[in-house]
C-alpha cells in the first residue's frame, strides 16, 4: 500500500521535473502540497481521510500507524 503511494508521488515529481504531464492543474496542486510538506513536515493524512470517507476506519488507523510510527522506526533501526 505504501509503495504504491510512494511510486505515484515519485511519478508526479518526475513528471514535474521533466516538464511533461497532461494536467497542469494537478501538477501545480501536487507541487503546492510538496512545498507545504517541505515547509511544514507534519502528518499527511489525506489517504486516511479517504479511507474514513469510504467507511474503512480500521484501514485508516492501520495506514496512519504504519506510515507515521512503524516505518520511521524501522528506517531508523536499519539505517543507523
Amino acid at each position: 500500500m505504501e509503495s504504491k503511494m510512494t511510486r505515484e508521488k515519485l511519478g508526479v515529481v518526475v513528471a514535474m521535473l521533466e516538464g511533461r504531464g497532461g494536467n497542469k492543474r494537478a501538477l501545480r496542486l501536487e507541487e503546492a502540497k510538496l512545498r507545504l510538506l517541505l515547509n511544514n513536515p507534519g502528518f499527511e493524512i489525506s489517504q486516511e481521510l479517504k479511507f474514513i470517507n469510504k467507511g474503512r476506519i480500521a484501514d485508516a488507523l492501520i495506514n496512519f500507524i504504519d506510515r507515521n510510527l512503524i516505518m520511521p522506526a524501522l528506517v531508523k533501526l536499519f539505517k543507523g
